[in-house]
């Protein structure tokens, strides 16, 4: 009997011992289904701004083709490429012989032509000539006079000169060279205002405005940030390009490097700036019941913090963060739809983002 009561005790001590064995296995199974697999990013500061990019070349404003005003034989050129001109220096002679002859014979049929008028407006006084013979005098007097003014401006036209200041670009004759009326002679360019005029789509225009900052970069200078201004935007479309011409005044520095007409510029329009934001990847910003938030890991990377925050803009991917973290947090940015405020995770990697902007 007492055989039997021990091994009746044996027997159930046996059965307490596996149940909490089975107990302990499934507490642990329950935990390790518990602990969530996630990868995790970097709140860090980025630029989010509604950007795009467009090329075009470096202009001067103000751009002057000097022409001859009349024809005839190029007696001397007084200028070249590369030097500077001031408004009304003489750029160039053309012989005016010919002009200052004809000039000598026309100042002396104006003076017969006063001389008559004289003699005949006092005849008409005396009634000795008709109105129709004074009128006739007086139509000779203007003719002559005509004559005079054509030729003084033919000798002037003689010398060519600049129209305006600023650097000879091009010089398209020589000495010698016999030139026709408007023919083309020089070109005058004022380097003291450099333009970029690239062509703008519809689709882009919207947010541009006048004054607005712009940033420029040279092919010529790939290391050297330049600055501009948009200047004005051009109010009807190109029928041929079918884009709008969007002027950019380049700001002009001391100590920057030497920026000529025909340099290639790439210019970067920002139509809305957000640049240096807290921003995290889209696919970390969860919403639930109309909040939003993050799970930050704490500081034993084991659970997490549910933190809500304000969510700006989102752009190629990142979200704008306004309030609630700061750059430099880390945060899941997967697997994020079983998590809740200190739920345990295990970190299994760093999140990537491909194909968007940096």
């Amino acid at each position: 009997m007492n055989i039997f009561n021990n091994l009746k005790k044996l027997f159930f001590l046996l059965i307490v011992i596996i149940s909490v064995s089975c107990s302990e296995a499934g507490d642990q199974n329950s935990e390790t289904r518990l602990v969530t697999p996630v990868t995790v990013a970097v709140a860090e500061l980025r630029d989010l701004s509604d950007a795009f990019t467009v090329s075009s070349e470096v202009v001067a404003y103000k751009r002057s083709y000097v022409a001859s005003r009349i024809s005839g034989l190029v007696e001397e050129v007084n200028f070249e490429e590369g030097e500077i001109v001031r408004n009304g220096d003489i750029m160039a002679k053309i012989d005016i012989r010919l002009q200052q002859t004809e000039l000598r014979r026309a100042l002396a049929v104006l003076n017969e032509a006063e001389d008559v008028y004289e003699r005949t407006f006092t005849l008409f006084e005396s009634g000795a000539v008709s109105r129709a013979d004074l009128m006739t005098a007086e139509r000779s007097l203007e003719q002559a006079r005509s004559e005079v003014e054509r030729l003084e401006l033919a000798v002037e036209f003689g010398s060519v000169r600049a129209p305006i200041s600023g650097v000879v670009t091009a010089r398209l004759t020589e000495a010698g060279n016999n030139i026709g009326v408007n023919e083309r002679m020089f070109t005058v360019t004022d380097m003291s205002l450099l333009v970029i005029r690239p062509g703008i789509s519809e689709l882009n225009l919207a947010g541009l405005i006048e004054g607005m900052e712009v940033d420029v970069m040279m092919d010529v200078y790939p290391d050297h940030a330049f600055s501009g201004t948009i200047r004005r935007i051009f109010p009807n479309m190109d029928p041929v390009s079918g884009l709008f011409t969007v002027e950019v005044e380049l700001i002009r520095e001391k100590e920057q490097p030497v920026v000529r007409p025909g340099f290639l510029a790439r210019i970067r329009f920002a139509a809305y700036e957000r640049r240096e934001v807290v921003s995290v990847p889209s696919e970390s910003v969860v919403e639930r019941n109309g909040e939003r938030f993050l799970f930050l890991l704490e500081n034993d990377d084991e659970n997490v913090i549910q933190i809500p925050v304000l969510v700006g803009v989102q752009r190629d991917g990142y979200a704008e963060i306004l309030d609630g973290i700061e750059s430099g947090v880390t945060i899941v940015a997967t697997n994020l739809d079983g998590l809740s405020d200190g739920s345990a995770v295990r970190v299994v990697g760093t999140f990537r983002r491909h194909g968007f902007r940096n």
